[in-house]
This record gives C-alpha cells, structure tokens and sequence, in this order.
C-alpha cells in the first residue's frame, strides 16, 4: 500500500527549503560604493569627492569644515591618490553582516576641538549611507562625533594604533572613540548631514560609501524585496498548505 503522507512531507520540506532563502537572502552582505576623494584643499577646509555606482552613474561628494558664522575653517589633512592602505590592512574594521566592501583608499583627517562644523553634501538623495571612520581618539582620551543625524554602529576593530573591538560607543547621536575604527551607518534617506568634533586630537580620518540612490531604488516600490514580517507571513501560508494537505491525505 502506498504511503500518501510522501507528497505532503515533501511539500512541507520544500516550503521550508524555500521559505529558509528567502529569510537568509535578506541577511546577506551587499557591496557599498566609496567616494573617490578628488580633490581637497584643508586651508580653505573643503573636499570634493566622486562615488561611481555599477550602472556607471555618479554621485558628488562635498565636505566643508565651517565655523558657527560660516566661514571658512580647516582640517589636517587628505589622501586623493589612492595611497592610503589603512582601510585594506585591517579590512576587518569595515566588513560586516551588512557591507561586503572595504573603502576605496582615499580618506580626509580631521583633529576637532576647534568649534568647527563639519558638512557633507550629496549629489543624490542617498539611502542609509555609511561612514567608515580610523583612529577616532586615543588610548586615554576619548573623542567625540556629535552627528546630528541617527546612526548605528555596524563593525569596528583594531588598527594600526591599537583599538580594540569596543572602542568605538554609540550614546544616542554621540559617537564615543577610544582608538576607534569602524563604519557606522545613518538611518534615513540623506542628502545633508553634519556633525562637530568638541575634543581635539590628531588626528582621525573618515570616508563615506554608498549602496544605492533613492532614485536608483525607491523606498517603496512594487519590486521591494519583502521584508522579513511579510515573508514569515509567507512562510506560515506555505506550511498551512502543506497541513491542509496533510488533512486531506
């Protein structure tokens, strides 16, 4: 006599199979596209900077160091040359569950604790970019980025100077380093963003990534991949065929 409980033990195993990748292709790391710092004259305290997505369209990057009146202010220094190696000697630092990509190796340096404004501004309306961010502080002395826009933190770890794997703390929108390295992530849709430096040392530098534009990938669209809620939903339905068949049987 033939088994019937085949088919539908069969179908629940594929509902689950199917149900499984959906929930693991939503967790996977996906590559993030940095800024190719071209230009930067730290006197004047301005950058200009290009980030080039994979359909071959760009984004300008633009970062000013400003006074509370607005005038011009300053920071160290910058690599425009492709020449700083940091990024990739401890790639760890800026690889995570999120981001499958080290930054392009260019960055600006920073030293703080001189009433400056620091501003970026992007070409494109960007979703949740990311900040890659080296030698935040010091052993013994923690610097501040007071960000006025919400972050998280998505990895961090050692680097040339030391660091360790906690050295960089979020409170609120206060990132805390103490030999600091890692990229944090703004929640949001950006096209501005600032943040101030109020305990100066030298120095810490910093670059900016993207994974798309708003315009490349609307928040909301037909095409959205599901979020994980409605693919539980999902799942659930799957499995409650496969009982209904199992009733059936």
């Amino acid at each position: 006599m033939k088994n019937k409980n085949i088919g539908k033990g069969r179908f629940t195993r594929a509902a689950l199979t199917v149900l499984a990748a959906m929930l693991s292709s939503s967790a996977f790391a996906l590559p993030y596209y940095y800024t190719d710092w071209t230009s930067a004259n730290p006197g004047a305290g301005t950058a200009h900077g290009l980030i080039t997505l994979p359909d071959s369209s760009t984004v300008t990057v633009d970062f000013s160091a400003v006074y509370g009146d607005g005038s011009a202010g300053s920071f160290v220094g910058a690599y425009t040359s492709a020449n700083w190696t940091g990024w990739s000697a401890y790639s760890s630092d800026y690889l995570s569950a999120q981001v499958s990509t080290i930054p392009y190796p260019d960055m600006l340096q920073l030293q703080g604790g001189q009433n400056q404004i620091y501003k970026v501004h992007l070409g494109a309306a960007i979703k949740d970019p990311i900040m890659a961010i080296v030698s935040l502080g010091a052993s013994g002395t923690n610097t501040h980025y007071n960000f006025d826009s919400p972050f998280s933190i998505l990895s961090q770890g050692y680097d040339g100077w030391g660091g360790c794997p906690a050295c960089l703390i979020q409170s609120g929108n206060d990132l805390i380093g103490n030999e600091g390295s890692g990229t944090i992530q703004f929640i949001g849709t950006f096209s501005d963003f600032s943040w101030t430096v109020p305990v100066g040392e030298y120095w810490h530098g910093f670059t900016f990534g993207i994974r798309t534009t708003q315009a490349l990938e609307p928040t909301t669209t037909a095409t959205n991949v599901p979020e994980p809620a409605s693919l539980a939903l999902l799942g659930l339905g799957l499995l409650g065929i496969g009982a209904s068949l199992k009733r059936r049987c």
